[in-house]
């Protein structure tokens, strides 16, 4: 990714109404494909919309999409959320390291940012709507098939594990804030972009313990130490 991140506003700046501040961990793109994969089937549902609305006498009852994928609303927040988080993921050299106490040894690369709180919202409400086990049959064939390219091949990935992707990164983009939080996000908003952040001992602690809530999330418990120790 050449584009940088738009996080690390000012120290003393606070976020918009409706905005909330989230710390977004490098881990080397892997929520942006679960998102992408998203995007593509909301993307269909908005086809599928559109072709009931122009031909509407085709003889087959018109697909009554559930809230929030009607209307292309989920689709709107997905992009936005897509924009704002691609530029926190696989950063290359030069955008500012985040390293313990005296250099002694590297995190990942942690970005503060304000983000549509109803987006987060939105994320939520679309995985639990793409989850149900009453889904239509039409929608859950769609979604198992944009599942399974999502896999790469390396692993059988259907539905509800995609599912299970999407409400993991809603609950990581909607971690409670903390004194911990508050104190990284303080810290990385006061460090300008493409310089080290080199923590103190009392934000490395921080730290420690916002990683650890942050891998119970997303790889519930194990599986992305690397990226967060």
């Amino acid at each position: 990714m050449t584009e940088q991140p738009t996080g690390h506003p000012g120290p003393s700046e606070q976020p918009a109404p409706g905005q909330r501040t989230v710390l977004v961990v490098d881990l080397d793109g892997e929520p942006l494909a679960p998102l992408r994969a998203l995007e593509e089937i909301l993307l269909c549902l908005g086809g599928w919309e559109d072709d009931d609305q122009e031909d509407p006498g085709a003889g087959t009852e018109p697909q009554r999409l559930p809230a929030p994928l009607a209307g292309r609303v989920a689709l709107a927040a997905v992009q936005r959320l897509l924009a704002a988080l691609a530029p926190t993921q696989s950063r290359g050299p030069g955008c500012g390291r985040l390293l313990a106490p005296d250099g002694r040894y590297e995190h990942a690369p942690m970005t503060a940012l304000s983000l549509p709180a109803a987006d987060i919202e939105l994320l939520s409400a679309t995985a639990a709507a793409l989850g149900h086990p009453g889904l239509d049959a039409h929608l859950a064939e769609l979604v198992d098939a944009h599942a399974a390219q999502l896999a790469g091949g390396y692993r059988r990935t259907g539905r509800i594990e995609l599912v299970s992707l999407l409400a993991r990164l809603a609950s990581l983009l909607d971690l409670a804030p903390t004194d911990d939080t508050r104190l990284l996000t303080a810290r990385l908003r006061a460090t300008p972009l493409g310089i080290d952040c080199v923590l103190s001992d009392a934000e490395e602690a921080a730290h420690a313990r916002t990683a650890d809530r942050m891998n119970h999330l997303w790889a519930r418990g194990s599986g992305i130490d690397r990226y967060l120790y």
